[in-house]
């Protein structure tokens, strides 16, 4: 007698077993190409959106509209440009941090460095909302705070849905 004659059910549980090895493979493997690298930065998808909210909530101009992108391309560009220096200084002091001949005063200067880089992130901020007042009506502006409270209350770790523990039921042993 053959040995596949004799044991069908073990051969007809190692193909189901190949069968879905293979369909699990081919899912991981579609899946890591759909996504990008961890380095690569893609535009993000909802500046258009984003763009287009505001537009419809504080009833921009066309000519708003379009000062208001060239704003957030201008800011875009100059905060990619700072964020590229802060990461690039604690990533130096991360390498640095934990050798033996390393003297602490570099590392505080390494420190400062990203400390002023912070800084000139958040003056760059301060500035786009200056131009973005010089861009919007009063009226626009005082919805347009009214929208950024909403968005900073959203955030709030008071209004972010907490992490219960489930109730036990009486009968119920405890977990060991």
């Amino acid at each position: 007698m053959d040995i596949f004659t004799r044991n069908k059910f073990l051969v007809r549980i190692i193909v189901v077993l190949i069968l879905l090895n293979l369909f699990s493979m081919a899912f991981l493997w579609y899946d890591k190409n759909e996504r990008p690298a961890p380095g690569d930065r893609q535009p993000r998808k909802g500046k258009e959106n984003s763009t287009q909210v505001l537009k419809d909530k504080l009833g921009l101009s066309r000519q708003q509209e379009e000062a208001l992108l060239k704003l957030r391309e201008e800011f875009n560009r100059r905060e990619q440009e700072i964020t590229g220096f802060i990461r690039a200084g604690r990533d130096s002091m991360n390498v640095l941090m934990f050798r033996p001949d390393t003297e602490t005063t570099f590392l505080q200067q390494i420190a400062r460095r990203v400390a002023d880089n912070e800084y000139k992130m958040e003056l760059l901020r301060i500035e786009q909302s200056q131009k973005l007042k010089n861009i919007c009506t009063d009226e626009q502006l005082k919805e347009f705070q009214h929208l950024v409270n909403g968005i900073r209350d959203f955030f709030q770790p008071q209004n972010q849905p907490q992490n219960q523990p489930r109730k036990k039921k009486a009968n119920q042993s405890p977990d060991f």
